[in-house]
């Protein structure tokens, strides 16, 4: 399945800036860019992401069957994923279009690239390739799964930095942290449970012996 898409985020990103009682006229825009933003950033994840060799395998030679027997890993970005200057330009063109266009617009997409890039950082990072990956001829035969993190918490503190540094520091901003983070992590819940590990890892007896691509 591909990476969620606007349209599955934007109820998500609606119900997250409604809870964090972010209501002024711009708060339907707002989540609407935010889910759009967060849309096209996880599509380049899922495009970009690979899982570094060394899955621990049990390939029984010959014919070299049998299934992963361990996690994997993905590669963190910049490598295995967008970064926040390259989601900057999105935000900011997500944000005209939603008519945000104020002084604060600048910052707030800075704010907001940064807070979708860490998001997929730490998933990255966090996240295992499952186990249990079935092995046909000494290359995986089936799709993998992704197991979900949570990182409402680390997302929301990382966003409050990146706020102070990019001026915005209103009333509502922890709200807008809040919002931001919440939206960005049940985005990741969501890419966890759609996108999948795709098949073609060769791997030796013990391990997986080559990259691996998302789908």
């Amino acid at each position: 399945m591909p990476a969620p898409q606007a349209s599955q985020l934007e109820s998500i990103a609606d119900g997250m800036v409604r809870a964090a009682a972010l209501q002024g006229e711009d708060a339907p825009g707002l989540a609407k860019a935010l889910a759009q933003s967060t849309a096209q950033a996880l599509a380049l994840f899922a495009a970009q992401g690979m899982v570094l060799p060394g899955i621990p395998a049990a390939a029984v030679p010959p014919p070299g069957n049998g299934a992963t027997a361990g996690p994997g890993r993905l590669m963190p970005p910049p490598a295995g994923g967008p970064i926040a200057p390259q989601l900057e330009g999105i935000c900011n063109a997500q944000l005209t279009a939603q008519g945000i266009k104020g002084e604060d617009a600048p910052g707030l997409a800075k704010t907001m690239a940064a807070t979708i890039a860490q998001g997929i950082q730490l998933f990255a990072s966090q996240t295992m390739v499952m186990p249990g990956i079935a092995i046909a001829g000494f290359v995986t035969t089936a799709p993998g799964m992704l197991q979900p993190v949570p990182l409402a918490s680390s997302v929301e503190g990382a966003a409050m930095g990146f706020m102070q540094r990019d001026g915005l520091r209103g009333e509502h901003a922890p709200d807008l942290a809040q919002a931001m983070a919440n939206t960005v992590d049940l985005a990741l819940t969501q890419f966890a449970a759609q996108v999948m590990v795709a098949p073609g890892i060769p791997c030796s007896p013990g391990a997986s012996a080559g990259p691996g691509r998302l789908m």
